[in-house]
């Protein structure tokens, strides 16, 4: 058995383990709980499907999104401090969603819908500017793309006129998975298969891998908010454990991604410490510090 596979195992059953544990952790306390009645009522079937799954599934699927999209990134501009948001497809598809929360009062559906056109618009503007000038100038297009959108989302916030409209965006620019549904869940799966489907059949070709990206952080974010790091670290920690090319390492990443978002948020389910924060906060917390590691490291071999 290789390296990758014995990795890529131990990961896989980590999952299982950890995913095990979040669906049936004092699942029984719910079996005996008197509705609006006062009538004693088993509600585990109700937070099995409605709560515990959406969530898991939810974390997962972020997870290993952000960290594929990380790692094509990362093998695209062959840097490893490069992330899913470089080329301004994250904030794209969080500046549609806050406006697209800010006006209206819309179906998941269409909210979804809106990320990933946020996302697209995005990377197609940057991809407009830089396409005949190499890979330098469409990372200064992402960073100049980045910092308009950002600007657009505090220009949002700072005209709220309803200080629970302002107070809800702000949770939701924050990152958590309290949001997960089911179905909203089944939606965002196929747009993520296409991406993934994108990356891994067109990996010679800049403009259809970044597109695959778009498509991977749009069909996420309007679910979650914003979660940062996870697409910078996830991939970064695969490369150190198996010393591959980033398109060797898209089914660790994207294990390693999973497992990290699914910790992070039974952290702060079940740990006090971490009970009153979100999980974007939470990955922050623990990516920056990796962060200036990474660049500490890549400084020493530079000067070396």
């Amino acid at each position: 058995m290789t390296k990758t596979l014995k990795l890529n195992t131990a990961l896989f059953f980590a999952l299982l383990l950890i995913s095990g544990f979040a669906i049936y952790h004092q699942l029984g306390d719910f079996a005996h709980l008197k509705n609006a009645d006062g009538v004693l009522t088993d509600m585990r079937s109700m937070v099995l499907w409605d709560i515990r799954f959406p969530r898991i599934g939810l974390a997962l699927l972020t997870g290993a999104s952000l960290a594929i999209a990380g790692n094509a990134m990362q093998g695209i501009f062959q840097n490893p401090l490069a992330s899913p948001g470089l080329l301004g497809s994250s904030s794209g598809a969080t500046a549609a969603s806050v406006f697209i929360l800010y006006y209206f009062a819309v179906p998941f559906s269409l909210l979804l819908a809106g990320g990933v056109i946020g996302a697209l618009l995005s990377f197609l503007i940057v991809y407009l500017i830089a396409k005949n000038y190499g890979t330098t100038m469409m990372i200064l297009s992402g960073l100049a793309v980045n910092m308009l959108l950002g600007s657009a989302i505090a220009l949002l916030l700072s005209n709220a006129e309803s200080p629970w409209a302002l107070a809800e965006l702000y949770r939701w620019l924050q990152g958590s998975l309290m949001w997960a549904k089911l179905d909203t869940l089944l939606i965002s799966l196929p747009i993520v298969l296409v991406g993934i489907f994108c990356l891994y059949h067109t990996r010679r070709y800049l403009d259809l891998l970044t597109f695959g990206v778009a498509l991977l952080v749009g069909a996420t974010i309007p679910q979650t908010g914003t979660i940062g790091f996870i697409g910078l670290i996830a991939p970064h920690f695969a490369r150190i454990l198996l010393k591959a090319r980033p398109s060797q390492l898209y089914l660790t990443s994207s294990l390693i991604g999973a497992l990290l978002l699914l910790m992070a948020d039974l952290a702060i389910l079940y740990i006090p410490l971490f009970s009153h924060i979100y999980i974007g906060t939470l990955t922050a917390l623990i990516g920056a510090p990796c962060l200036i590691w990474m660049l500490l490291t890549q400084q020493r071999k530079i000067y070396d």
